[in-house]
C-alpha cells in the first residue's frame, strides 16, 4: 500500500507523520521524497543543499529526479506499506510545476492521500523561523494559493485510481491531535486493508 502525504512547504507534514508514528498500530515505512530526491541530485548534478534543486535544476532535469526517486518507493513498497511525504504542486523559479505528474501518478497509483493543511498566516510565520532553509520572500497570498492547488490536485486520483483522500488541519499548537487524526486514518486504512 502508498500513502501519500501532502502539504506545502511549512504545513506540518513531516512533524504530523513523525508525531503519528507512536500511534500505529503496524510497522510502516516512511520516505520523504525530497530527501530521495536530494540525494540524487547531489550524485548526479553536485547540488549542495534541497533549495538548490529547484533554483538550479531545469524543470526537465527535476522531473528525471522525481522518476528514478518513484522507481525507489516501488522498490520499497514491494516489501510491505509506506507512507511517502511528498508535495503535489511545488513552486519553482519559473512558476508553479507538479510534484507528481501523471506518469509518476500512473506508477504509484496511491492507495490513499492524506493532505495536511494549516493557516497560511501560520505557514508563514515557520517559513520566516526556518533559518536551515534558503527562502524567496514569502508571500501570504501566493501562500494561500499553492496550498488550495495542493487540495484541487487531488480530486483527479480518485477517480483515476480510486484513491482515498482524507484532510488533516495542523493547527498551531495542536500538532498531537493532527497527529492522533493522521494515525486513525492509517490505522483504520490498514485495518481494511486484510
Amino acid at each position: 500500500m502508498i500513502i501519500l502525504v501532502v502539504g506545502v512547504p511549512a504545513s506540518g507534514k513531516t512533524s504530523v507523520v513523525n508525531a503519528a508514528k507512536k500511534y500505529f498500530k503496524k510497522e510502516i515505512e516512511v520516505i520523504e521524497f525530497g530527501d530521495i530526491i536530494f540525494e540524487l541530485a547531489k550524485k548526479n548534478y553536485g547540488i549542495e543543499n534541497r533549495d538548490e534543486i529547484r533554483k538550479k535544476l531545469s524543470v526537465k532535469d527535476q522531473t528525471e529526479l522525481q522518476l528514478e526517486a518513484v522507481g525507489y518507493i516501488l522498490d520499497k513498497c514491494m516489501k510491505g506499506d509506506v507512507i511517502v511525504t511528498t508535495h503535489f504542486v511545488i513552486e519553482t523559479s519559473s512558476g508553479f510545476k507538479s510534484g507528481i505528474n501523471k506518469e509518476m501518478a500512473d506508477l504509484l497509483k496511491p492507495d490513499a492521500i492524506v493532505i495536511i493543511i494549516s493557516d497560511p498566516d501560520k505557514i508563514l510565520l515557520r517559513r520566516v523561523e526556518d533559518t536551515s532553509r534558503v527562502r524567496e520572500k514569502e508571500d501570504l497570498e501566493r501562500i494561500r494559493i499553492h496550498q488550495e492547488m495542493t487540495i484541487y490536485y487531488a480530486i483527479p486520483f480518485m477517480y483515476m485510481y480510486n484513491t482515498v483522500i482524507e484532510v488533516i488541519k495542523n493547527e498551531e499548537g495542536l500538532l498531537e491531535v493532527a497527529a492522533k487524526k493522521f494515525a486513525d486514518f492509517i490505522n483504520n486504512l490498514l485495518e481494511e486493508k486484510r
